[in-house]
């Protein structure tokens, strides 16, 4: 997985919560209105590590309610679902933005409870 950068507290992102935004590099969509679109290559400039989120997650559980995973598109990372294992250990709730394309993977999370709010941004062409 590939993380762009992380926002260490947002007060829009998840309604109702204080919470950090995790940007993941890389989508399936290539939408000319994007509002990221630095985060749409695979390829980006370096952000910090899972193990640095995980810490920043565990250190500021008492200042933030939860985290919000965002990109680009993260259901394209095969390794997701261990990153929000990793941080709903943190005891955080768990937002995931998405635009809806893989929806086996969003019901796998959802079913096993690893979500606790799901945003889908509906896309279509002008």
């Amino acid at each position: 997985m590939r993380i762009a950068g992380l926002q260490k507290l947002s007060l829009v992102d998840y309604p109702h919560h204080l919470a950090a935004v995790v940007f993941l590099q890389g989508c399936n969509f290539r939408c000319g209105y994007c509002h990221n679109p630095d985060l749409i290559p695979p390829e980006g400039p370096p952000g910090p590590s899972e193990k640095e989120i995980i810490e920043f997650a565990a250190r500021r559980g008492n200042m933030i309610e939860g985290i919000v995973i965002t990109g680009g598109e993260p259901t394209i990372h095969a390794d997701l679902q261990e990153f929000i294992i990793r941080i709903k250990e943190t005891k955080l709730k768990l937002k995931l933005d998405t635009n809806g394309s893989d929806p086996e993977k969003m019901l796998g999370l959802l079913r096993k409870g690893l979500i606790d709010y799901l945003a889908i941004d509906i896309k279509t062409s002008f």
